[in-house]
């Protein structure tokens, strides 16, 4: 599990594991999928167009399916503000597949239907790059300790780092084996105990000697204007001046308290270093997991390469698309068996991916049928030939 992959110098900026596997899944998607065009006779822009769009609706349709499966954990979060920073706020992962996956599917159809392209031929070619990205989106999964399985012995089974959603799932769940000790435990506001976060534990001893100095340093500023407002009293626009200039920097103060507050808390108060905190920390992760991010990734490429073989070897239009509506819901059907971060089941014994991805086969199948009673080769489909040049442009262009 490595949610920062490494932070980016002189800018201090980090680079998530999950984002960058993701980034990469899709240039390596589109990548894919415009070669595959090039070489059948496809408008490559077509596809980078439809990439772009799938993107965008992907994140958002895979988000909203998230939030609305966990919306808990989001109405709790406070005010509104921050419960919209919550929802919007995806580079600690959160997304859900089938919902991007949906939306990105639905924006795609409308986007070809009206631009009058046909639509077998370019799911055709998309169907493999979409299997491709979700193999290194994975990854990302993998990456950032979300979608992991279910307790395990066997010998690959994995254990997340301290602060994971799994090690914190499970030490909730009062799981055997899955305590800490008192030092790693916080108790916030309301008397609920937690956990320091990973972003503490992962934040070097530099970043929080950092901002113990700035908090201490906004504090001193408070207390010199304090005197100074206490110092003119009677003077009512120096006064009022001084008011609102402490109440920015107590704004301040309170957000650099907020970073990495919780584990300069704990060394407070057990009288730690951050170095030993992170010693213990490293001592107690998650039980023993089925490593159900990489079955997926090793599945989703295995299935991507199948659908590459066949569309060179298809005999219709659409049959690339609908195999993939048919084989890939049901490694996910099975991956959901022993997932332990799925919700609750949404209808009888089924949770909710896997009532949809039942629906996705069934519509799969279908598409297969369908198919034979329609043209081999889609009516729409036609053979792309890049623009000529323009005379008035290619002489003055070779005059130059």
């Amino acid at each position: 599990m490595m949610p920062t992959l490494f932070t980016i110098p002189f800018i201090n900026r980090d680079v998530p594991g999950f984002g960058l596997m993701m980034m990469m899944g899709f240039l390596g998607a589109i990548w894919w999928a415009v070669r595959r065009a090039q070489k059948s006779g496809a408008d490559p822009d077509v596809l980078l167009n439809c990439g772009f769009i799938a993107l965008i609706a992907g994140v958002i349709g895979c988000r909203f399916m998230y939030v609305f499966a966990n919306w808990e954990q989001f109405a709790s979060r406070g005010s509104a503000g921050q419960i919209v920073w919550a929802i919007v706020n995806v580079s600690g992962g959160g997304l859900e597949f089938y919902g991007g996956f949906i939306l990105a599917s639905l924006c795609v159809i409308f986007y070809l239907w009206r631009a009058g392209h046909s639509l077998r031929w370019y799911f055709d070619i998309i169907a493999p790059s979409a299997a491709l990205g979700l193999a290194l989106g994975r990854i990302g999964c993998f990456l950032n300790g979300c979608c992991y399985g279910g307790v395990c012995d066997a010998p690959w089974a994995v254990q997340f780092p301290h602060g994971s959603s799994a090690q914190i799932v499970q030490w909730q769940a009062y799981r055997a084996g899955a305590d800490i000790p008192k030092q790693l435990i916080v108790v916030g506001p309301t008397g609920v105990p937690g956990q320091i976060p990973r972003e503490d534990l992962g934040a070097g001893d530099e970043r929080i000697e950092a901002a113990a100095r700035k908090e201490a340093d906004l504090g001193a500023e408070i207390a010199k204007l304090d005197a100074e407002i206490k110092n003119a009293e009677g003077d009512a626009a120096k006064t009022a001046a001084l008011r609102a200039r402490r109440v920015k920097v107590d704004r301040k103060l309170a957000a650099a308290s907020r970073r990495f507050g919780l584990i300069r808390y704990q060394m407070r108060k057990y009288d730690m270093t951050a170095a030993q905190i992170r010693d213990l920390a490293a001592q107690y992760r998650s039980l023993a997991l089925h490593p159900t991010q990489l079955y997926s990734s090793i599945a989703a490429l295995m299935i991507a390469l199948i659908l590459n073989a066949w569309y060179w070897r298809r005999t219709r239009d659409g049959q690339v698309i609908c195999l993939l509506f048919i084989i890939q819901p049901i490694t996910r059907w099975t991956l959901e068996i022993i997932r332990d971060d799925v919700p609750a089941a949404t209808l009888g014994l089924f949770t909710r991916s896997q009532v949809l991805a039942v629906g996705l086969t069934v519509i799969g199948v279908a598409g297969m049928f369908i198919l034979r009673r329609l043209p081999a080769r889609s009516p729409a489909a036609r053979i792309w030939e890049p623009p000529e040049d323009d005379p008035k442009t290619a002489a003055a262009t070779a005059k130059s």
